[in-house]
């Protein structure tokens, strides 16, 4: 009897100090992240409630880190993706900007941050069906002559995706140096796929991005994903936006929220070398040794023309300027906001400057799916609903689909368009490319297709927002609870 109060003791003893070890060694680690309060406060809560679980969740989940190889990688590269751009020889119309424009302190945050300026004199084509984007790409991929850069976090088989996956075959047959980009978890049924291994005997290149194994959780998280959207062909056009290379029509049809709806921007002019080195840049990241050429020129602008700047983000790329440029955009709104985006999860400052600009008489709408295919996601990001919808802000559910355009524009003049989703797994975690176009005859094209949304929305009523159920409100506001770790 008595070894059995003895092996109590023991085990009692050993799983207190376990414990005290745990909370101390993972809850100081926390602590020292420098995360925001929130976050922080989170975890804490986790590690302390369920230490186990909390800290094995950490340890894989809670650092935005991508491996010491390729962290290194990224660096270096991103560094030298800098001195490239800055050496290509530019006439001053396309590097000079008008100090009045609306968009300049934008300009100024990111150059500041990345060094990265505005280009003048691109031509923008707005594409907002599938079909559309479609048709392009398959256009432009028959016509290259020298390169062929394309990375995507999902890449899916079917439809008419496996058009352009022939035509890239065929353009490597003829010798164009065709090279993808594709997320590990993203596109993992297509890397595997007898399609892709085709491809890749007959020349072309198929990198898999960010690769997650269980044997490299220790190493990096899984949950850092490579998420651009970006072509670039012959450096003489490209795209960017938010839809995936998958044909809305047979992607995700089982899903139950219907075909995904999406916005891409083709564009031409003295933007683009900055956009096909962002795919070289993760290209090297990726520790790729064989050479990839580039067609890095010249570029002219073109008559009449609009400016854009490229911005790409990501945890080795001045991560913090994206949520810098977020707050920038919505606090210097003077007249109207529309936001779109598929999933809304935001952190305090961006409700903090939603709420500032709607009570400050800046009209601010913002639209999302109705049904979305993350349910966290969905309840998280409905806690927040009731307190944006007193401050004036107009909620938006979109019913014609899964609406997965991700748009900033500011009073019809400025546009943030690309990949990045209002959540703090965008804005924090991902890598992600955004576009910063200041001109008002695009603006105009951007915001015809928001109020195309709008007609296909319904708009939240505070008074029946209120009126939801007991159950709905504890599960958003404990799904909440979780949003910093999003």
């Amino acid at each position: 009897m008595d070894w059995i109060v003895l092996i109590e003791r023991w085990y009692g003893t050993i799983a207190f100090v376990s414990y005290f070890l745990v909370v101390l060694i993972i809850g100081g680690r926390v602590l020292m992240a420098g995360k925001t309060v929130g976050a922080t406060l989170a975890w804490l809560l986790l590690i302390v409630i369920l230490p186990l679980i909390g800290a094995l969740l950490y340890v894989v989940l809670g650092e935005p880190f991508i491996g010491r190889y390729r962290q290194k990688q990224a660096r270096s590269s991103f560094l030298k993706y800098i001195e490239v751009i800055q050496s290509i020889p530019l006439p001053p119309s396309v590097l000079s900007v008008d100090p009045n424009d609306p968009a300049k302190p934008l300009w100024d945050q990111t150059y500041g941050a990345i060094k990265l300026p505005p280009y003048n004199g691109n031509r923008t084509e707005v594409l907002s069906s599938s079909h559309a984007v479609l048709d392009c790409l398959l256009s432009d991929i028959k016509a290259a002559k020298k390169t062929i850069f394309i990375e995507f976090y999902i890449c899916h088989e079917g439809g008419r995706v496996d058009q352009i996956l022939e035509e890239l075959v065929l353009a490597s047959k003829r010798g164009v140096i065709v090279s993808l980009i594709l997320d590990s978890i993203g596109s993992r049924d297509f890397i595997a796929s007898d399609t892709a291994k085709r491809m890749i005997v007959n020349g072309v290149t198929i990198v898999e991005a960010l690769k997650a194994n269980f044997f490299r959780l220790t190493l990096r998280r899984r949950d850092l994903r490579m998420h651009r959207k970006l072509v670039v062909i012959d450096c003489d056009v490209a795209y960017t936006g938010s839809m995936n290379l998958a044909d809305p029509s047979v992607f995700n049809q089982d899903a139950g929220v219907g075909e995904w709806i999406d916005l891409m921007i083709r564009i031409q002019g003295p933007v683009i070398p900055s956009m096909e080195k962002v795919f070289i840049n993760d290209w090297l990241m990726e520790g790729r040794l064989e050479s990839i050429e580039s067609r890095t020129t010249l570029s002219l602008a073109i008559e009449g023309g609009v400016p854009i700047q490229v911005v790409p983000s990501g945890p080795a790329l001045a991560n913090e300027n994206l949520i810098h440029l977020l707050l920038l955009s919505i606090y210097s709104a003077k007249k109207s906001i529309d936001i779109t985006t598929p999933y809304f999860v935001p952190d305090d400052a961006i409700i903090l400057a939603l709420k500032a600009a709607a009570l400050r008489g800046v009209e601010v709408s913002i639209y999302l799916p109705f049904q979305n295919n993350s349910w966290l996601a969905k309840h998280a990001g409905r806690s927040f609903y009731e307190e944006l919808l007193i401050s004036g802000v107009r909620i938006c559910p979109f019913r014609d689909g899964l609406l997965h355009t991700k748009c900033v524009l500011i009073d019809k003049q400025i546009a943030l368009i690309g990949s990045v989703n209002l959540d703090m797994r965008s804005i924090w975690l991902n890598f992600e490319i955004t576009i910063v176009v200041s001109s008002s005859e695009f603006s105009k094209e951007i915001d015809r297709l928001i109020q195309g949304y709008n007609s296909a929305s319904d708009t939240i009523d505070l008074e029946r927002w209120q009126n939801r159920s007991i159950y709905r409100k504890i599960l958003e506001q404990v799904t909440r609870l979780v949003s910093p770790l999003l």
